[in-house]
């Protein structure tokens, strides 16, 4: 029973992690978005490059692709499934994001998402982000 609350715990912690990285992209809060990625993660994103070897490297690129928005964005994580073990983890679901351009039209898209972790030191960290959306 012991380590069913363990996971549950460990689960828990994920998902509160991956709430506040939704939460940070949505608002545009640039310095909370990569706050608990491991400065090495590799990051696959869906524009170009598509590929990220640092937290640094995602950092920079943040305004040539985050759109502009009036208000905060939309970017909700959905059908979120987490296994954690001791020391990895990793989860996936689905991020609905868009919002209201400045000059007033809506977009709207769906994207796939998995996340590979480890435990460091007692703290979760994003080794591994992978966001691709389907063609088609």
């Amino acid at each position: 029973m012991a380590d069913n609350d363990t996971q549950s715990t460990r689960k828990a912690s994920i998902q509160n992690l991956l709430e506040q990285w939704a939460s940070a992209t949505r608002f545009g809060k640039q310095d909370d978005v990569l706050v608990n990625h491991a400065p090495d993660v590799t990051i696959f994103d869906v524009l170009p490059p598509l590929q990220y070897e640092s937290a640094d490297a995602y950092r920079q690129s943040w305004d040539e692709w985050q759109p502009t928005t009036k208000g905060p964005g939309i970017f909700e994580l959905h059908n979120l499934k987490i296994t954690a073990g001791k020391d990895v983890a990793f989860a996936y679901g689905l991020i609905r994001c868009g919002g209201t351009k400045p000059d007033g039209k809506t977009f709207e898209d769906w994207v796939r998402a998995t996340f590979c972790l480890c435990n460091v030191n007692g703290n979760w960290r994003i080794t591994h982000q992978h966001i691709s959306m389907p063609i088609g």
